[in-house]
This record gives C-alpha cells, structure tokens and sequence, in this order.
C-alpha cells in the first residue's frame, strides 16, 4: 500500500473555514519571514491583507506557500512526527483601563497582540516614537464610556475594519493617510461601547 502524500491531507481540507485563531496563526508567521529577511515591507502588507480576508483554508495557504514555515500553518493537516501540542499562537497582553489612565509613549515597545480593556478610562497610545517589534501590531478594545487617543507616526497605517462602535461611541480620524509608504500597520478591532470616543492624530515629518 502507498504511502499517504502530505498534500493530499491537505487538499482534502482545503475548504474547512478559518477563524481568529487561524488567521492569528498565518499573520505570526508572516511576522516571522519579515524579521527573518524572507518578505519585504509590500509583500507584508499584501500577505497581510489576504489573512484578514480569509475564509477558508485554502485562502490562508497561498499567503504562506512559500515560505520555509508554512507547514506550521495547520500542525493538524500533515501526518504528525511529535505528540500533538496546542496551536501556537501570538500572546495577547492585557491592560486594565478600569477607571484609570493607560498611557505609553516615547521609545517603548508595544507587544504584538494587545488588550485594552475597562469602563470609565482613558487610554493614550503615541506610537510615533515607539520601537516597533513587528510590521504589524494587533489592539483590541474592549471598553466602554471611555477615551482612546491614538498617535500614528509618519508612515504608519491604522486600520479599524474589525472595530464596532455601540451606545453613542464614536472614532474621530484626524490622521489621515501615511505620508509616505512602508510604515508599519496597527491594527484595531473590538467594541467602544457607552459613549466611548476614540480620537487618532499624527505625527508629521518635519524639516522637508
């Protein structure tokens, strides 16, 4: 009897759906291959944008194809070498903005994957000046009655596809579009709820 192929697993789940966890999984790995020299700023955010559009399993593979990681993709679809583990995925960091200020500036240093989360805060976020670990930072909100400020540097990019508004919150853009290309991408999803108001500014480029 033949030997079972490895692509033959995994044309056979091609169509499976895909969820957070997945997805999550695909934009570490494409983090991986950008610090590693493998993609470059472009090919980033166009792997990037493919992952979050995402439906099936199928979609998620043609973002990763190529890269020397994309078996880690699905450790469930190829015939396994090791005990199975749990699914690796981004750590998520957690700040309590309940009834208090969060607010980091300067040269720090944002985790990845981060939570917001609280009623009646404030959080105030400057990435301008920020050492960014990765092309692509992932925030989730989760509060309400509260303010956001947001800081964008130059030729940074926000995206708030994934952010829902409830409760008379709102989102104020007074940042407008990156200055210039390349930048890295800050990504914002969750829920402002109660009379939340999220205001994003932006640092511009200064002697030109």
């Amino acid at each position: 009897m033949a030997a079972d192929d490895p692509d033959d697993h995994a044309r056979a789940d091609d169509d499976l759906r895909v969820g957070t966890p997945e997805r999550e999984r695909a934009i570490s790995l494409l983090n991986d291959a950008f610090s590693g020299g493998y993609l470059d700023v472009t090919e980033f955010e166009d792997r990037s944008g493919h992952v979050y559009g995402s439906r099936i399993r199928s979609d998620l593979r043609r973002a990763v194809a190529d890269l020397p990681t994309a078996n880690r993709l699905f450790p469930d679809a190829a015939p396994p070498v090791v005990p199975a583990g749990p699914a690796i995925q981004l750590p998520q960091t957690v700040y309590d903005g309940d009834w208090k200020t969060v607010r980091r500036k300067g040269a720090w240093r944002p985790e990845p994957n981060m939570l917001f989360s609280g009623s009646m805060g404030s959080i105030d976020l400057d990435f301008s000046a920020a050492r960014m670990p990765a092309p692509l930072i992932d925030i989730e909100l989760q509060v309400s009655a509260s303010t956001v400020k947001i800081k964008l540097g130059p030729d940074q990019e926000l995206r708030v596809d994934g952010l829902v508004t409830s409760g008379w919150s709102s989102i104020k853009d007074k940042a407008g579009s990156p200055q210039r290309a390349g930048g890295q991408i800050i990504q914002v999803r969750g829920a402002l709820t109660g009379l939340s108001g999220m205001v994003v500014k932006r640092s511009r480029i200064t002697g030109t």
